[in-house]
C-alpha cells in the first residue's frame, strides 16, 4: 500500500523536506503501485495524531487530493483501497459517505474501512454505518466494513497515549508532564471532574468509563501486589471507596505505570447474535487492520482462535465450516489473492490444523523483544497443532519449526482485480 502525506494542498514527507505539488505525489503513487504496492490507504480520523501531538499530515488533505490518489489505483491491476475517517468511530456524515463512495467508484476497486465496533445498544449506529455500502453501490462503488469478532484486548495506561486521552477534555490533564499529571490524578476535585467528563462521552470510547468493569493488569508498587487480573469494582467494594477512586489510587501508587484492560459490558447473548448476523452480511468482512500501529496497545491477532472458540464452540452461532470460510475464503476473494483462501488443487498449501474442542487464545502478555527493547502485546494459540505455509510446516505440535517459507506478495502478480 502507499500512504502519501498531504498538507495544505502540497505533499510533505514529515521530515521538513521541501514540499512538492500533488501531481508529483500521484506520480509517486503510480510508481509504488507499479512496483507491486497493494493499493492506497489513508486516514482522516480525528483520533490520529503524531508523536508531537499534531494531526497526522494526511488529515490536511482535500477531497480533490484524496480522489486523485484513489483514481491512480484504477490504472493498476489487483489493487484496492483502505480508509479510516472520524465517522468510522461514531456516525458517518453524509460527506464522509459520499467521499468513500466516490473513492471506490473513481478507483473501480472495493474500499474497506476500519472498524465496525458493534454494540447491542447501538444498532441504529451500525445500520447507519452500513448504509454507506448501499450508497456506494448506487454510485458504482463497493464499501466493506471490517469488524473484529473478539472482545477486549485493548490495553490502557495513564502513563502514555491511549484511548483514555480521547475522553472529553481529559487531554487537559493527561497531556501534562508526568509529575504534574500524577499530582492532578491524586486530587479529589480533579478526579470528580474527570469522572463527570468521561460519563458525558457519547463516542466509541464511552464504555471505558464503566470503571468497575476495568481489569487491572501488570502493577509495580508493593501495595498493589495481588491486584493483577482483578476487577476494579471488586477492589473498590473491599476498600469501601468509589470505583474511580480505587482505580486512580492504584494508578498513582504505580507511578502511573499500571496496565489496565477495559472489559466490555456487551458480552451478552443478544450482542453475540447480532454480531453473527453482521458477519454474514456481504457489507461486512471479519477482521481489522492497523498496520502494526498499536503493538503495545491492542492484541487483535488472536481473533481467529477467539472466533472459533467463542462463536463456534461455546455459543454455536456459526458452523465450523462457515467460520473457517469467513476467516479464509472471504478475505481472499475480496482482496483478489490468487490461489489462496481455499483447500483446492493448484492453490498454495497454506494450512492450519487445529482441534475444534480446545482451540482458543492464551491470555495476553507483554513482551519487550522489539528493537530498542520496545514493548508489544502477544497471545499464544491453544489447540493449533500444525501450520503450513506454501507447503512447509512452520508450526509442529504447537511449536515453531524455524522455517520461513513465506514470500512477499505483489499486486498484479499475486492478486487479481476485484471490481465493485
Amino acid at each position: 500500500m502507499f500512504d502519501l502525506v498531504i498538507r495544505g494542498g502540497t505533499v510533505v514527507d514529515g521530515t521538513g523536506a521541501a514540499p512538492v505539488v500533488a501531481d508529483v505525489a500521484v506520480a509517486g503513487g503510480h510508481d509504488g503501485l507499479a512496483a507491486g504496492g497493494m493499493g492506497f490507504s489513508t486516514s482522516l480520523a480525528h483520533t490520529h495524531w503524531d508523536g508531537d501531538n499534531e494531526p497526522v499530515p494526511s488529515r490536511f488533505s482535500s477531497t480533490e487530493e484524496v480522489l486523485a490518489l484513489a483514481g491512480a489505483v484504477s490504472d493498476h491491476p489487483g489493487t484496492w483501497l483502505e480508509f479510516i475517517t472520524s465517522g468510522c468511530l461514531s456516525m458517518f456524515s453524509d460527506e464522509e459517505i459520499e467521499l468513500m463512495s466516490q473513492m471506490s467508484a473513481r478507483a473501480q476497486r472495493p474500499l474497506n474501512w476500519n472498524v465496525l465496533s458493534h454494540a447491542s445498544t447501538m444498532m441504529d449506529r451500525t445500520r447507519h454505518q452500513l448504509r454507506a455500502s448501499d450508497v456506494a453501490a448506487e454510485a458504482g462503488g463497493r464499501i466493506v466494513a471490517l469488524s473484529m469478532p473478539s472482545i477486549g484486548g485493548l490495553k490502557m495506561s495513564f502513563a502514555s497515549y491511549c484511548a483514555l486521552y480521547l475522553l472529553p477534555n481529559w487531554g487537559d490533564v493527561l497531556y501534562l508532564d508526568h509529575d504534574e499529571k500524577k499530582a492532578k490524578l491524586a486530587d479529589p476535585a480533579v478526579r470528580q471532574w474527570l469522572d463527570e467528563q468521561a460519563r458525558s462521552s457519547e463516542g466509541p470510547f464511552q464504555f471505558i468509563s464503566t470503571w468497575a468493569n476495568m481489569e487491572v493488569g501488570d502493577t509495580c508498587a508493593p501495595e498493589n501486589a495481588g491486584l493483577t487480573g482483578r476487577k476494579v469494582g471488586e477492589i473498590a467494594a473491599e476498600r469501601g471507596v468509589d470505583p474511580f477512586d480505587a482505580l486512580l489510587d492504584i494508578v498513582v501508587a504505580d507511578d502511573l505505570r499500571t496496565a489496565l484492560w477495559p472489559m466490555s459490558s456487551d458480552d451478552i447473548d443478544l450482542a453475540w447474535e447480532q454480531r453473527a448476523e453482521l458477519w454474514r452480511d456481504q457489507r461486512v468482512l471479519v477482521g481489522g487492520s492497523d498496520a502494526g500501529a498499536h503493538l503495545d496497545r491492542m492484541c487483535g491477532a488472536r481473533f481467529p482462535t477467539e472466533m472459533l472458540a467463542s462463536a463456534v464452540r461455546d455459543r454455536g452461532l456459526l458452523s465450523l465450516e462457515e467460520c473457517v470460510r469467513l476467516l479464509t475464503d472471504e478475505p481472499a476473494q475480496l482482496f483478489g489473492l490468487k490461489g489462496r483462501g481455499r483447500v483446492a488443487e493448484g492453490y498454495c498449501a497454506d494450512l492450519v490444523v487445529f482441534d475444534p474442542e480446545t482451540v482458543a487464545s492464551e491470555p495476553i502478555v507483554e513482551r519487550t523483544d522489539l528493537p530498542g527493547g520496545c514493548e508489544r502485546l502477544y497471545a499464544g494459540a491453544v489447540g493449533v497443532e500444525h501450520v503450513l505455509v506454501n507447503g512447509t510446516e512452520i508450526i509442529t505440535a504447537g511449536q515453531p519449526t524455524g522455517a520461513t517459507p513465506g514470500t512477499l506478495l505483489r499486486s498484479g502478480r499475486d492478486t487479481e482485480t476485484v471490481l465493485p
